[in-house]
């Protein structure tokens, strides 16, 4: 017979005071194999305060889900044994699972629709099982885009992702983390990814595109639909525009599916950027390209029933531009980025047309990730930089139209390249790119937005979006 193991319950209190001991009998063993014990755990007093507070922490998590946490176990005995930097790892594993599990019970083939606006990898991606291949920051971007973490929380556990990426046992590092940290950072993990529901609005869009797929709707409802729609942020009515356009030009597609879609994508339609339009007008010309009959069809009819015709690409370079900003892209967000970056930033002149503007359907993208890699993150002794893509990523700026100088201007609203704008590197490379973009173009309203970027108090310019002064300017600039 197996032996029954006797499980004996523990409270924080009495958990507190055998740390020291457990430390002791640690050192002791690490000194006895001749193993180094200076630096190497949390110091005892910090590993009490997350000790202390873990139980009111973990209030929020409901006891059936504690029971199914075995990361959050993990990173409670890490924290017993003074590793904070392994502990900070099993918090993040435990926040991904989580995530995953959102996005899989939510509408998988919505969350992979979007994931491929944010890399062309993700596009064959169509099983639940597959949703560990999407990284762990296109995952929460991904979450973002389509509303199971608001921009503010993006934030946060951005922050959590970057220390863990930088201060926990995932790759070599000296840096400490103390106690309050931890527990933050647990409390932030807790209360927006692993225990967090999804909006309402966020929860009709998910019974919208299951009626899509399912069921024939009633043309009678399209009005109402589509002005639902319309609240939505215009983020999500631009994800939501390129999902529909995937299933109408999927040849797996019920008919009805398709019928449901020409009633309510042409107020999508009106309703998304241009930026959206233009690309989905790009993909008449990589479809074209690529031999995708069936798919080219599809996309001519859709383009059809919008009224977008006027959206086609205007080459196939446009495509092949987006494939390799998102590269670069990739390669930034990535580790090494220092020195993965360069060879993409190169390969991007390949690209360019001979007249050197950059196609419409890529000029949004081009001018965000060129812009973030020129701003850094601030960390190192490179200016969170790739020096070698550096003179690249000058070049390209140098050569920003007037237009590609409003895109630039728009990048304040988007929490992925305003992140980092808290620290004071990126805070003067973004000032720095802002005056050469003055120096060269002269419309006035632009100009002033310009301004704001470059007086703006020091390390405020994550916040800029939500001033009075920009929110008033950014309407006014040019188209």
């Amino acid at each position: 017979m197996t032996e029954k193991k006797e499980i004996v319950v523990v409270d924080a209190g009495h958990l507190v005071s055998p740390i020291g001991e457990l430390n002791a009998q640690l050192e002791g063993y690490l000194v006895n194999v001749g193993l180094p014990v200076s630096d190497v755990v949390a110091p005892i007093a910090e590993r009490k305060k997350v000790i202390a507070q873990l139980a009111d922490a973990l209030e929020i998590l409901p006891r059936a889900d504690r029971g199914k946490a075995h990361y959050l176990s993990r990173f409670t005995i890490a924290i017993a044994a003074g590793l904070f930097d392994g502990a900070l790892n099993y918090l993040w594993d435990e926040t991904v699972r989580a995530l995953r599990r959102q996005v899989i019970s939510f509408d998988i083939q919505y969350f992979y629709s979007v994931a491929e606006k944010i890399s062309s990898r993700y596009k064959s991606l169509s099983k639940p099982e597959e949703i560990d291949q999407v990284s762990e920051h296109d995952l929460l971007e991904g979450c973002r885009r389509i509303g199971l973490v608001t921009d503010v929380n993006y934030q946060r556990l951005e922050h959590v992702n970057y220390m863990r990426n930088h201060a926990s046992a995932a790759h070599p590092n000296d840096n400490e983390i103390d106690g309050y940290e931890m527990l933050g950072w647990l409390t932030v993990c807790l209360k927006h990814a692993i225990t967090a529901e999804p909006d309402h609005s966020l929860i009709s869009i998910k019974q919208l595109l299951q009626n899509i797929r399912t069921v024939t709707i009633p043309s009678d409802d399209f009005s109402v639909i589509c002005s639902d729609l319309a609240k939505q942020p215009q983020e999500r009515i631009d994800d939501f525009l390129w999902t529909l356009f995937g299933i109408y030009t999927d040849d797996k597609s019920a008919q009805h599916a398709r019928d449901n879609i020409e009633g309510i994508s042409p107020s999508v339609w009106i309703a998304a950027t241009e930026d959206r339009k233009y690309e989905i007008g790009a993909r008449f010309g990589v479809l074209r390209k690529n031999g995708e009959v069936a798919k080219k069809d599809a996309c001519q009819k859709f383009l059809e029933v919008v009224g977008g015709l006027a959206y086609k690409d205007e080459d196939s370079l446009a495509g092949e531009l987006i494939e390799k900003l998102e590269n670069l892209y990739r390669a930034h967000f990535g580790s090494n980025n220092f020195y993965n970056e360069y060879p993409h930033a190169k390969a991007l002149n390949d690209s360019l047309p001979a007249t050197g503007k950059i196609p419409r359907a890529a000029r949004t993208m081009w001018v965000k990730v060129i812009s973030i890699c020129y701003v850094g993150n601030g960390y190192g002794y490179r200016q969170g930089v790739d020096e070698q893509g550096l003179p690249y990523y000058q070049n390209y700026i140098n050569n920003f139209t007037e237009g590609d100088a409003v895109e630039f201007i728009k990048l304040f609203f988007e929490p992925e390249f305003a992140s980092p704008l808290s620290r004071s590197t990126p805070d003067k490379r973004v000032r720095d790119l802002a005056t050469n973009l003055k120096a060269k173009h002269t419309n006035v309203h632009l100009q002033r937005a310009l301004d704001l970027v470059i007086t703006a108090p020091a390390k405020t310019l994550y916040g800029l979006y939500n001033t009075t002064d920009f929110k008033n300017v950014v309407p006014n600039l040019p188209a």
